[in-house]
């Protein structure tokens, strides 16, 4: 029998307990199947051996080793591993099979940027995770934004699971040609994402991840990669440019001074001059810190409304509201939703330096004298409520391409319905439009 046919398919049974479902990927080592873990009922994804090199000893060694050490990992915001063995000749390895999405998909150029609070917490997670590897001797070497899912949670309300994949061992269900299967000798990472050292095929530690992870958070921060060009150009610019600053990239985009500060020194060409993992982790605590304690100072209770009061300064001459025939700063009262979406205190002070004071309204009485209303995941039903009941624009959000809650929100009276998440300069103008539209009725 050949070495081709000796792949593994489906229905094929290794060890008594793994029935393969389907291909999920290929690479250099190996392949990686969708199976189901028969005496558990479970779904794993296997990463099996080619078995022209699981006769070679150097490379079996390799492979289990990677096995071991991705199972030392043993950390909740990295992909489980379950097993490994040896099975009618074939080594493989059973691993968590993700269902989420991967941060690429809601981090691009042409994406909205996402809300600072869930960039510092997606970072945070991610930076936990190498405190683990890197204190095991593990170096991930391959960090971006398709190496990082974020998995639904599990309950309603809680927060989304953020998991890195690819230490070299982790695939995910319905991902097509997914992640890295390192070819022996092959320079590994992506060039919008690599370090100088790696760059110039240096050899790499932990700092190099935390190169990456710079890369990631300037992108997230600013909607493009920090360097762009040709694979030979950027791996030049990895080396040897100044790095744009975020102000240039995006000058409507308050980014916090210590966080820029932050990403810069990750971004040092210098390794020995980067923040650790844990380093990071403690900065990211104090900045996050730093900020509920500014959103604590500037909110005050009026009544039964949360007033959310702006410490930014007065409203830029740019602003969302300088079209049109007014000027003057408007009120707008944020309605509760029942699963208890409101608005985050970056929106409240984003849209406070726009000229929009907004205040939760606990209670239908607390809406009287508001310019316009803000329901996030409000029901058609809501919407025509709080529209009939205050005669001014009612907004809220809808999953993006959700037609069919577009048309029944139109229907309801909703002045507009804008696509998750909400960038607070979008949320702004679409106020701003709707006040100078009731206005001029």
């Amino acid at each position: 029998m050949s070495i081709e046919t000796q792949r593994p398919y489906p229905g094929l049974v290794l060890s008594g307990k793994y029935r393969i479902e389907r291909i999920l990927g290929a690479g250099g080592m190996g392949e990686v199947y969708g199976a189901t873990q028969l005496n558990l009922g479970r779904k794993v994804a296997l990463k099996v051996l080619r078995p022209e090199l699981a006769a070679q000893e150097g490379a079996l060694t390799r492979f289990e080793r990677e096995a071991r050490v991705a199972a030392a990992l043993d950390h909740p915001n990295a992909v489980e591993i379950y097993d490994f063995g040896k099975s009618q000749g074939y080594v493989y390895l059973a691993m968590e099979l993700l269902s989420g999405a991967p941060l690429r998909a809601i981090v691009d150029e042409h994406l909205p940027l996402l809300p600072l609070p869930r960039v510092v917490r997606i970072v945070s997670e991610i930076a936990g995770v190498l405190v683990k590897a890197h204190a095991i001797g593990l170096v991930h070497r391959d960090l971006k934004p398709d190496n990082v899912f974020l998995e639904p949670p599990v309950v309603a309300g809680a927060e989304e699971r953020v998991v890195v994949v690819d230490f070299g061992l982790a695939f995910i269900d319905g991902a097509g040609d997914i992640g890295r299967l390192t070819r022996e000798g092959q320079v590994t990472g992506t060039p919008d994402y690599l370090s100088p050292e790696q760059s110039l095929g240096r050899d790499v530690g932990p700092p190099s991840d935390m190169y990456a992870l710079g890369c990631m958070l300037y992108e997230m921060l600013s909607g493009r990669v920090p360097f762009k060009g040709a694979y030979v150009q950027v791996l030049t610019q990895q080396v040897y440019s100044v790095l744009p600053p975020l102000s240039s990239i995006q000058p409507d985009v308050q980014v916090p001074h210590a966080l820029e500060s932050l990403v810069m020194r990750l971004l040092d060409k210098d390794p020995t001059a980067r923040p650790t993992a844990g380093e990071l982790r403690t900065e990211l605590s104090t900045l996050s810190e730093k900020a509920h304690e500014r959103a604590r100072a500037v909110l005050s209770l009026e009544g039964r409304a949360a007033r959310m009061i702006s410490a930014v300064g007065a409203r830029p001459r740019d602003s969302a509201l300088t079209s049109g025939s007014f000027e003057a700063e408007h009120t707008i009262a944020v309605v509760i939703a029942a699963d208890g979406a409101a608005l985050e205190t970056g929106q409240a002070i984003g849209l406070s330096a726009q000229g929009l004071h907004a205040y939760v309204a606990e209670g239908d009485a607390a809406l009287e004298g508001a310019s316009a209303i803000w329901a996030p995941h409000a029901s058609p039903e809501e919407v025509a409520r709080l529209a009939s009941l205050t005669k001014v624009p009612v907004l809220t959000d809808l999953a993006p391409g959700d037609t069919e809650r577009l048309a029944a929100l139109l229907r309801a009276g909703a002045a507009e319905a804008l696509a998750r998440p909400v960038r607070v300069e979008e949320l702004a103008k679409k106020i701003a439009r709707a006040i100078r539209k009731h206005h001029k009725r």
